[in-house]
């Protein structure tokens, strides 16, 4: 009895280590996967970030959906005085010129408000609820408006605080709405760029189109005429000059910095110069001094333009410093350098990915599918399949003698 059931029992002895050691594989992997999506969530790397109209306030989102709000309270001396969660990953963030509130949308069209002084934790205020994928936002200078563009080729105008009464509606885009930009008044105005090529100028009074520029792209050697037609110059960004006369436009995938000079709601805008950079250019942005930054797929990863003083009035290059302490010229070094030395220290060594927008624009296209051609030709077939069946059948005469 005993060696039978020895007999029967040892093979089950002998298989039963690999089912563990398969099980214990499974397991390892499992908790390796875990770990690295742990990991991958905790990536301190932004979304989206921006500083307040003051610049005493420096305001990111993280990929984990946690907001971090830093003060400035002396130069070198930055903390972080406020952070939530949001609900959903955010594309853009910006800060209110006359209180302390900080607006955050995310891609599946809400917009929600943080006050910087309410102690109690919680998810945020909801100022706007849409159904379309915003792209961009932006807040007038005096809070009385907060325009939202989407993937729907609209700009909705709300008056704000109260976003539920819609002042206007900005229509026109034939595609999606990628930036927005204000231009100073009075009167303020609305800049919007799209995936339609074109730039234009509206009123956010009345949502009237004011002007409307084209973007052509410059016919490269080897192109020919459908190649041309086929790409799109769709409109990445937007930057406005301080004095709001000059504008850097960056269009997808086109390694070159576009510069706009604007002549009045009459003329509009006028192409003033193309600069050239190596590569695909991210993001850009003008200083309170009036100079052009321009930051880079590749090294070198920032560029740096200035307005010549010269007589044709050209735009040159100049050196980046390689350590912002010594670019004492700058005004405003100090600042941007404790800035850096903060996100240093809370990436904890890691580059920050400061715009969700960055990459090609071509995932936004719509994608339009034609299935009447194959309706018909179903149709077709089966009207002729039925008519067949219907038909009565004819007897098949027998062949007479003659």
């Amino acid at each position: 009895m005993v060696a039978a059931l020895t007999k029967y029992s040892s093979p089950f002895q002998r298989r039963r280590p690999k089912i563990l050691a398969i099980a214990g594989t499974v397991t390892r992997r499992k908790t390796a996967n875990r770990q690295r999506k742990k990991d991958k969530q905790e990536e301190p790397s932004f979304s989206c970030a921006n500083f307040s109209p003051c610049s005493t306030y420096f305001m990111a989102v993280t990929n984990s959906k946690r907001l971090i709000v830093w003060k400035r309270h002396s130069p070198g001396n930055w903390e972080a005085i406020f952070q939530r969660h949001v609900a959903r990953k955010s594309i853009q963030v910006r800060m209110c010129s006359t209180k302390d509130t900080v607006l955050v949308a995310d891609r599946s069209g809400d917009v929600y408000s943080f006050n910087l002084d309410d102690a109690e934790v919680t998810g945020g205020k909801l100022v706007i609820g849409r159904l379309s994928m915003v792209l961009d936002m932006i807040i007038g200078e005096q809070d009385n408006f907060l325009a939202v563009s989407d993937r729907d080729e609209k700009i909705q105008v709300s008056c704000y605080p109260n976003c539920y009464n819609i002042r206007t509606f900005c229509l026109g885009h034939t595609q999606f709405v990628t930036c927005l930009a204000l231009l100073p008044g009075p009167p303020e105005l609305l800049v919007s760029g799209s995936g339609d090529g074109t730039i234009r100028t509206w009123c956010p009074e009345t949502g009237r189109q004011l002007h409307r520029y084209e973007v052509s792209i410059e016919k490269q050697a080897g192109d020919t005429k459908e190649n041309v037609e086929s790409r799109k110059p769709a409109v990445k960004r937007l930057a406005l000059q301080p004095s709001g006369t000059t504008m850097a436009c960056l269009i997808d995938e086109l390694p070159e910095v576009l510069l706009l000079g604007w002549q009045g709601p009459e003329a509009g805008w006028s192409r003033l110069q193309s600069l050239a950079v190596p590569c695909t250019p991210d993001d850009v942005a003008f200083d309170d001094d009036g100079q052009l930054w321009v930051t880079l797929t590749s090294p070198p990863s920032v560029q740096l333009f200035a307005h010549s003083t010269d007589s044709n009035g050209q735009w040159r290059r100049l050196e980046v410093p390689a350590e912002l302490s010594s670019a004492g010229e700058l005004s405003w070094a100090p600042l941007l350098k404790d800035v850096s030395s903060t996100l240093c220290q809370s990436l904890q060594g890691k580059p920050a990915i400061a715009n969700g927008n960055n990459g090609s624009l071509a995932r936004l296209y719509k994608q339009w599918f034609d299935n009447e051609h194959s309706y018909l030709e179903k149709k077709r077939r089966r009207l002729e399949e039925a008519a067949a069946a219907s038909a009565p059948k004819r007897l098949k005469q027998e062949p007479t003698l003659s």
